[in-house]
């Protein structure tokens, strides 16, 4: 019909109204749930400063050029690769990853390639105006990043870390081509058992620059971020924490099984907010204030043939301190 007039007219607009009313209300029934509105806040745990990492490292170089520059809205955010917010997947999508882009002549096979940079699309691009393409990288920067001031360091500091073998974060050399990868811990953070709110803080002016993390001669409840190419982030074969007061020497040590329990959400290293599964509870009831103690990671990613130590006996010693407790 194209007109409706008078009482007929009053009732169609009812029995609408109603039928948009009981819509209404089976949608806001039925709706599909946000996976995201229960999940834990975010723990404001203690990490090292960018400076406080060896300059070059890979470490340093996410800290000060990968995450504040290129991870902007739209770009290396996870919007496409490679995907700069967090260490493990910055090294994981440069590392001998395969190019999407490439220039006329298909010059480049991977991102980076270790030991070479000049096989490496990073290098090129951050340097070299590609033809078909975004330009010379970054094409923008966050605001606060350095870049601007200080390409050409950055620069060359991302092409000595390819020339030295693109180390990962613990500086372990990286794998040959196509091998899998060992495990990595990304994330370290303590608490008072059963809680996960409020985690020990790290020392403050610590003569060594990091400071140990300052828990009670008591139990800590202890979540890691392990992080491997085959067992991602909890299917590993197993996951232990040992404690030593030698960085090195753990044959007297405290030694506890990691758990995967209900993830809580903490900074990484990269203080990027992840989900950590992995609880151990070490016990420090029988040391004294004053003492120092080191933790390390064995990993079991099913494929390895060794069990992985994170740190092991290579590492820098910044990163002993990094999983240093002091007792308080």
């Amino acid at each position: 019909m194209k007109h409706i007039g008078g009482v007929h007219s009053l009732a169609v607009i009812g029995w609408m109204l109603l039928a948009f009313a009981i819509l209404s209300i089976s949608c806001k029934k039925n709706g599909p749930e946000n996976p995201y509105e229960n999940l834990p806040p975010v723990v404001q745990n203690d990490n090292p400063e960018p400076d406080q990492f060896p300059t070059g490292s890979f470490a340093w170089l996410h800290a000060k050029v990968f995450k504040p520059t290129c991870a902007n809205s739209g770009c290396h955010d996870g919007t496409f690769e490679p995907e700069f917010r967090s260490i493990s997947s910055a090294y994981n999508s440069l590392v001998y990853h395969p190019v999407i882009s490439n220039d006329e002549a298909l010059s480049f096979t991977y991102r980076v390639v270790p030991g070479n940079a000049a096989a490496s699309l990073l290098h090129e691009r951050l340097t070299v105006d590609i033809p078909n393409t975004s330009g010379i990288m970054p094409a923008t920067s966050n605001p606060g990043a350095d870049w601007e001031a200080n390409s050409d360091m950055y620069i060359q500091k991302i092409t000595d870390w390819i020339n030295d073998g693109a180390k990962d974060m613990f500086g372990n050399p990286a794998p040959s081509e196509d091998a899998n990868y060992p495990p990595l811990v990304y994330g370290l953070a303590m608490f008072p058992p059963g809680n996960t709110t409020t985690p020990y803080p790290r020392e403050e002016n610590s003569p060594f620059g990091i400071g140990s993390i300052e828990i009670p001669a008591a139990n800590v409840d202890v979540w890691i971020l392990p992080y491997d190419d085959n067992a991602l982030f909890t299917g590993f074969a197993s996951v232990a924490l040992k404690a030593s007061q030698s960085p090195t020497d753990f044959q007297v040590f405290t030694q506890a099984n990691c758990s995967v329990q209900s993830p809580i959400q903490a900074l990484d290293f990269g203080n990027g907010v992840s989900q950590f599964y992995y609880k151990a509870t070490l016990n420090f009831a029988a040391a004294s204030p004053g003492d120092v103690f080191f933790i390390r990671a064995y990993m079991d990613d099913g494929v390895q043939p060794s069990i992985t130590e994170i740190p092991n006996d290579n590492s820098v010693y910044v990163y002993y301190l990094i999983f240093s407790v002091k007792i308080v």
